[in-house]
């Protein structure tokens, strides 16, 4: 299901450290972003996050990077890792 308009959103995404709008451009650095050279794992379309932080959770050895497309749904993700740091 997808989310509508949720108001603020882009500005929270624009905001937020851990919301990279061009990844690309990340490329070969991923081990400065999380601080160790573990393997990176991409779940493509993430939703709001819950399967992505089950598998971080469970895996601390691997780093894990969600992409989503809608911006909705990105911001309701962000809000759960508010939630359950």
């Amino acid at each position: 299901m997808r989310l509508r308009n949720v108001p603020g959103a882009r500005e929270v995404m624009v905001e937020n450290e851990y919301v990279f709008t061009e990844p690309e451009g990340m490329k070969g650095t991923w081990h400065e972003v999380f601080g160790n050279d573990n393997p990176v794992r991409i779940e493509i379309g993430m939703g709001k996050g819950r399967f992505i932080m089950d598998l971080a959770a469970r895996n601390p050895d691997i780093n894990y990077l969600g992409m989503e497309r809608y911006e909705s749904v990105l911001y309701r993700g962000l809000q759960k890792l508010e939630e359950n740091p």
